[in-house]
């Protein structure tokens, strides 16, 4: 008989493989975002914080 964690790593790696599947036939929309006017000086600044910048639109239809 095999030991409980080992049980229950697979059932973990089974769901984990069907939720990566499920995300992968979701349609996804990428919407542009416009980038507010700064001077030349700031643009470096602006930009290490766009890449951190992370987030979620909700669209109804």
């Amino acid at each position: 008989m095999l030991p409980d964690y080992i049980i229950y790593d697979e059932l973990k790696k089974e769901r984990e493989k069907r939720e990566r599947q499920r995300d992968a036939e979701r349609p996804r929309l990428e919407i542009p975002r416009h980038r507010p006017y700064l001077p030349e000086g700031e643009t470096e600044e602006y930009s290490e914080e766009e890449s951190n910048e992370r987030g979620v639109a909700i669209i109804q239809f």
